[in-house]
Formats: structure tokens, sequence, C-alpha cells
């Protein structure tokens, strides 16, 4: 059985080294804790940050890249003292702003500032709002992750509870991410919030100012998962369009007349092509039948949608037959269910379903926008 199944390089340095300019610099500055030697000591609220001190990291350069619906900006840090230094997640803070927008979103269709603030010492993660409304389907936040790593060592997955130190040992490097995500029940995984973006980000004393032209898409977002395999006990390897095997439903056995495939998430708005092969066997009596639905789903709720589905019945015997469909997702649709079924009175009959695909149809002209 088969189930059918970008990011850019380092760009130039942009930014400037702010220092102790910024008063959020001046009231937060620390200094970085020295490896194999005494700390200095840190700086009051009235002192000048890294005025006149010696650079202890510098930015050296920094990548932008989409993914799905979200922003990552790396940026690289280098070590440029003569000893080792840890850095502590109190040591980090990162500010984004800007004006936000993006045409193919009707709420979005005007720009709207866009404003969040992250300390390490608070955790990896922080919100802010872009759009406020009790209507989950028009709410819409902005959040960011920070993430940061020293070059031995792997990028975490996923923002952990909090934020680990790191050592650097001298003219070494690590990376710094900031993941900027559009947290929208229905666009967010699709659609990033594009402008033009002010990052202040402060490592230790140093604050480093960079503006990213976030303003435009890198490709068309569309859902990363298909349909997984149905669990092995539910697979014949005596049937199959492709194989090895294929999805067996049996009118005789307990729990085995009826499959349904995990819900997947799917693109609001999109054209898709669902298909797949059936096999009825001789002799079935009975029904067998293709049911597809359409869901919003919001973090409170789970609503099937009335538009968008179809029940049907599969009425070839003894010999395998293509379904192919074009659907339209709805506008407000986040997942799709897809489940086959046999129905008899008498628990006479079966059913074989291979090579199950929902696929995007002419992305191209979505991409286009309206």
């Amino acid at each position: 059985m088969r189930i059918p199944g970008r990011s850019s390089g380092w760009g130039e340095r942009a930014w400037t080294v702010v220092r102790g300019s910024v008063p959020a610099a001046v009231a937060l500055a620390t200094t970085l804790a020295w490896v194999g030697g005494a700390a200095a000591p840190a700086r009051g609220q009235g002192e000048a940050g890294s005025i006149g001190q010696p650079t202890r990291v510098t930015v050296v350069r920094r990548s932008l890249a989409q993914d799905q619906g979200a922003w990552v900006i790396d940026f690289e840090i280098r070590n440029e003292t003569a000893a080792g230094i840890v850095v502590t997640p109190a040591e980090l803070e990162a500010r984004v702003e800007g004006w936000v927008s993006n045409s193919r979103v009707a709420s979005h269709a005007r720009p709207r500032p866009a404003r969040v603030t992250l300390k390490g010492c608070a955790g990896p993660t922080a919100a802010g709002e872009v759009i406020a409304s009790k209507d989950e389907s028009i709410h819409c936040r902005e959040r960011l992750v920070l993430s940061i790593w020293s070059d031995d060592a792997q990028p975490p997955a996923r923002p952990a509870d909090g934020l680990s130190p790191i050592c650097l040992a001298p003219g070494s490097s690590g990376r710094l991410r900031l993941r900027i995500e559009h947290q929208h029940a229905i666009h967010g995984e699709y659609d990033p919030l594009l402008g033009v973006r002010t990052i202040d980000l402060r490592v230790g004393e140093e604050t480093f100012r960079d503006v990213a032209a976030l303003d435009h898409e890198h490709y068309l977002a569309q859902p990363r998962s298909t349909w997984p395999e149905p669990p092995e006990d539910r697979r014949d390897p005596r049937q199959f369009v492709s194989a090895p095997d294929s999805l067996h439903l049996e009118a005789h056995a307990p729990g085995r007349q009826y499959y349904r495939f995990p819900d997947q998430p799917v693109r609001y708005g999109a054209r898709m092509r669902l298909s797949f092969w059936y096999l009825i066997a001789v002799g079935t009596s009975g029904e067998c039948r293709v049911r597809f639905s359409q869901y919003k789903d919001t973090p409170s709720s789970n609503r099937m949608l009335s538009s968008g589905g179809f029940d049907q019945e599969l009425t070839k015997v003894g010999r395998w037959t293509k379904v192919e469909k074009i659907i339209h997702m709805e506008p407000e649709a986040t997942t799709a269910a897809l489940d086959f079924r046999v129905t008899s009175d008498a628990n006479l009959g079966e059913m074989w379903i291979d090579d199950v695909a929902l696929t995007p149809v002419a992305p191209d002209a979505l991409a286009a926008g309206p």
C-alpha cells in the first residue's frame, strides 16, 4: 500500500551595534560569565552598558527562511574574547516590531502593528496581539520563539520549558534563532504575516539592531502531512494496486467493517484532488461506502462544515476501480476526514482500499492571490 507524500542561505550583515544607547539594553545589561576566571562586575542601571568596554560577542551573519506560515531568522554569534564565556538566558532579549499584512487574508488586508518582546529569563516564547477578537476564527497573535545552541550541538527541535546556558570557547560560534509564528486558527499555518521588521537583539552587554525584509512569501505553503498507512493488522498482502498490501474491510469481523483515516490538515479555500482505488469482493451483500468531511478546528471547538463533503456508494464489484474527485476546501476548513465502511445485514462482504491520496490542484494559481 502506498500513501503518496526551503530555506535561504546566509545573508549579508544588515544590523548595527546599538551598545548602551538603547535604554532597555542599559537597564538590563549584564556581563557574560567568564569560564576559568573571575566574572566581571555587573553594571548598574545608570552606567553606559558596553560603551568603552571590549566587545564580548558579535553577530557575524544571519539568514532568513520561511517555514510554512512562520519566519525563521538565524544569527551566528561569535565569542571575540581570549577566554571561554557562558551565555545565560538572563543575558538574552529580543524585540520584533513592524506593520504586518497579507492580502490573501481578508482580516489582514490592511497593515496592522505587531510588536513582541521576549526576555530569556522569562522563557523561550512570548506573544503579542495583532487582531484582538473573541471570535477564534478572527483572533490573531504573533508568537516569538527563541532558541540558542553552540556549533558543536544540535538545534532544539521545539522550545523547551526554558532556555539553557551555552558555552563558547575563544573564537568559537553559536547560533541564535528567532522564529516568528502567525497564530491564527485558519490562516496561521499557511500565510506568514508580511512586513519589514525591526529586530533588537541583546546578547549580554551588546544590543544589535537588524532590519529584516519579511515582506514577500518565499513559497505557497501547503500541508506537509499525508494520510499514514493503516495499522499493520488492517492491511492485507493478498490484494493491492501498489505493493505490498492494501486496507482490508470485512463485514463479518467485529471492528473491521469500518476504517477512518486520521484527520488531515488542509489549506482553507484550496482545490484538492482526492483519489483512491477500491476492490469489492464478488458475493458482497449490502453497501460499500466512502465518506469525506471537512472540519473547522479552533482551540476550543471542532465543527463539521455542512458543505464540501460527500457520502457515496461504491458499486463496482470484482475488479480494482479508481475514484478521483476534485474537492473545493471551504473558506474556513482546517482539516479533512475520510472513512470507508461495509454494511451488510447478512455479514457478507469484503472491500480493499489502496493508494489513497489528497493533493493540491494548481497551487500556482492560488499563489497568485485574489
